[in-house]
């Protein structure tokens, strides 16, 4: 007796296709044989193909984003940093260009994106802040930051996580430097 395919099933799946395979691998056809189920299965759980797709990104924001964010807010003031640092490094990048490339094409999923990338950037202007840093100063310094961790999956796609956290760790070596001299002007 097969094991019961169920709606948490078909997003973990939805991911992995993404993925893998772009936004080809979320055709109702492709989930399906992927799965060894049927359309019925697969309708059972999702009324239509773009409850699924919306269903997919939230479970996407909230693997990627709110859970990463309430791991890090667990960890001590002083090391919340260097744990979103090594939380969103170790992230699958293969799934984030895969996410930012299928919602160029679908709306759904390009809300969603436009919403986690706020969701990130004011999380880390909010970590700066609790460090001290002006608020202007934090939200600015958190979006460059942020540009440079999407832009280096796209660059660097194959960038081992060691190399990434180094580089991050390198950035936040900058930034504390930055604020320290403009503090002493």
């Amino acid at each position: 007796m097969r094991k019961r395919f169920g709606k948490s099933d078909w997003l973990d799946l939805g991911l992995t296709q993404l993925a893998k395979d772009g936004p080809a691998g979320l055709t109702v056809e492709a989930l399906c044989t992927a799965a060894d189920r049927t359309r019925g299965s697969f309708y059972h759980h999702f009324q239509d193909h773009g409850a699924f797709v919306e269903a997919l990104m939230l479970a996407w924001k909230q693997r990627h984003t709110l859970d990463i964010a309430e791991q890090t807010m667990a960890e001590k003031g002083d090391l919340r940093a260097q744990k979103l640092s090594d939380l969103a490094n170790r992230l699958d990048h293969r799934l984030e260009q895969a996410v930012r490339q299928f919602a160029q094409s679908d709306l759904r999923a390009q809300e969603i994106v436009r919403d986690v990338d706020d969701l990130r950037t004011e999380f880390v202007a909010q970590l700066y802040e609790a460090e001290g840093m002006e608020p202007a100063l934090a939200a600015d310094v958190a979006k460059i930051e942020y540009a440079a961790f999407v832009g280096s999956q796209i660059v660097w796609p194959d960038m081992p996580v060691d190399e990434r956290v180094a580089l991050d760790r390198r950035f936040a070596q900058l930034v504390a430097m930055a604020t320290e001299t403009g503090s002493r002007k």
